[in-house]
């Protein structure tokens, strides 16, 4: 469904349907139903109020055990390290309020994860988007929590992700330093700001493949700090937005023009393009460097694969 595509804080399609037929979401205009199908032509416009309803933000509450399947790749009393799938929310929030990786790492542990003051981010440490997959650090004790939260408020660990996205970036590597915020003119979003405004944002990206003539590019990304969407802002800003990504992408015609390729992508891209592939930390408890890689789930590498299939059909 289009909304849960939209807005991270919906992460389910009965909540979706939910707001849909409370009237929270328009489309040109007019309330319609939740089976309605939206087309590139169409406006869609999501009241965002219901983000403030009270208890939505609520930090302080306690989420419950849940057993969910977990992808473990390292466990020990101090960390737990996952593979987090795509569609799965970090931690409960506004529209949320279980179903996460939280209330299913409290099952597995079967005991309370520590906190910094705010029960519903139970031992979370860092962050993934809904839709971006990949390797994740959960902290088990308090220690844990503790020096990993002061490890990637300096940017200690190495984390670096895989994309793919619109068009070639030139050159093809290069650092992006900008400041990142809220964008001024849409809620959801985050964007490049103004010189000293919002926070500063840095990565290195390096590009690995390019497909279709340079329609479209698998890019490596190393974030050298963690803001909100930082990689799918940045990108963005360079217009090279990734594939699948509702929110931020817009097809482009260099790679539209490939008609029976852009279809085929469609049955995979159905979220942004992006993979948490690498995660390098320092033990809390030892001092011993892990680092942990996985690769890609099969949507994106079946993206891949049809683009790759596309520069042999073009030799």
């Amino acid at each position: 469904m289009f909304v849960t595509r939209l807005v991270e804080a919906v992460a389910s399609r009965s909540f979706a349907a939910r707001l849909i037929e409370k009237g929270f979401v328009r489309v040109d205009g007019k309330s319609v139903k939740p089976s309605f199908r939206v087309e590139p032509r169409h406006t869609v416009e999501i009241d965002l109020t219901f983000l403030d309803a009270p208890d939505a933000n609520n930090a302080h509450a306690t989420p419950k055990a849940q057993t969910l399947p977990l992808d473990i790749l390292f466990e020990d009393a101090d960390v737990l390290v996952v593979n987090k799938p795509a569609g799965l929310v970090v931690h409960p929030g506004a529209g949320v309020p279980d179903g996460t990786l939280v209330n299913a790492v409290l099952a597995h542990c079967g005991a309370t994860l520590p906190t910094l003051g705010e029960p519903a981010r139970a031992g979370i440490v860092h962050r993934l988007d809904r839709d971006t997959s990949g390797v994740m650090v959960v902290a088990k004790s308090q220690r844990a929590l503790t020096e990993l939260s002061r490890q990637f408020a300096t940017h200690a660990q190495d984390r670096r992700y895989l994309a793919l996205c619109y068009g070639a970036p030139q050159p093809r590597s290069a650092t992006l330093d900008t400041w990142h915020g809220r964008d001024p003119r849409n809620r959801l979003r985050y964007a490049v700001l103004g010189e000293g405004e919002g926070k500063r944002a840095r990565l290195t990206f390096t590009t690995m493949e390019t497909f279709a003539g340079d329609a479209a590019a698998l890019v490596e990304c190393r974030l050298h700090t963690g803001r909100t969407h930082q990689i799918r802002v940045q990108l963005t800003h360079i217009h090279h937005p990734l594939l699948g990504d509702a929110l931020y992408g817009s097809p482009h015609a260099a790679l539209t023009r490939h008609k029976a390729l852009w279809a085929a992508l469609g049955k995979f891209a159905n979220r942004q393009m992006l993979h948490a592939a690498f995660l390098s930390f320092t033990h809390p408890g030892t001092g011993e460097v892990l680092a942990f890689e996985t690769q890609p789930p099969e949507d994106f590498v079946q993206a891949l694969q049809l683009l790759r299939a596309a520069n042999s059909q073009s030799v």
